[in-house]
């Protein structure tokens, strides 16, 4: 198993030492033949802010990779989290108050959540960071 996320991008911008990279996220089936007739394929345009190791150019085809341990800490932040705390509270306030009440109270409980989690952006962004390296075109030629 790989120890990194990758994702191939091109070099929308360059500062000094950042990157400002576009990748294109398709889901799993954008490949089909009926894609483009078929509403669940999608494709969307990201851009990511990278840090560079290398110098890098405007229109470079470059990997942006981020440890495999960080995509897992995201989930967690991101998904696992609010979700534990939303069935948590629904279970608390459940015992004392009406179903409708207690539903309202459990997601109104994800606004402090992500109040937090809004507060530390600064540290959540430089705890994520992405490196951008030029790709290798490497081919196989048999002798």
């Amino acid at each position: 198993m790989s120890e990194s996320i990758e994702h191939k991008g091109i070099v929308e911008s360059v500062s000094e030492q950042q990157a400002h990279v576009r990748i294109v996220q398709a889901s799993a089936c954008s490949a089909c033949h009926a894609a483009k007739n078929c509403m669940a394929a999608d494709a969307r345009e990201k851009y990511i802010d990278c840090i560079i190791e290398e110098p890098l150019s405007v229109g470079d085809e470059v990997v942006v990779e981020i440890r495999q341990s960080l995509g897992w800490l995201a989930v967690l932040i991101a998904f696992v989290l609010p979700f534990l705390l939303l069935m948590l509270m629904l279970w608390l306030m459940g015992m004392f108050f009406s179903e409708p009440v207690a539903g309202t109270i459990a997601l109104c409980s994800l606004l402090p959540y992500y109040a937090v989690v809004a507060l530390f952006r600064g540290r959540l962004k430089k705890k994520f960071r992405f490196v951008a390296r030029k790709t290798t075109n490497l081919t196989n030629t048999v002798i």
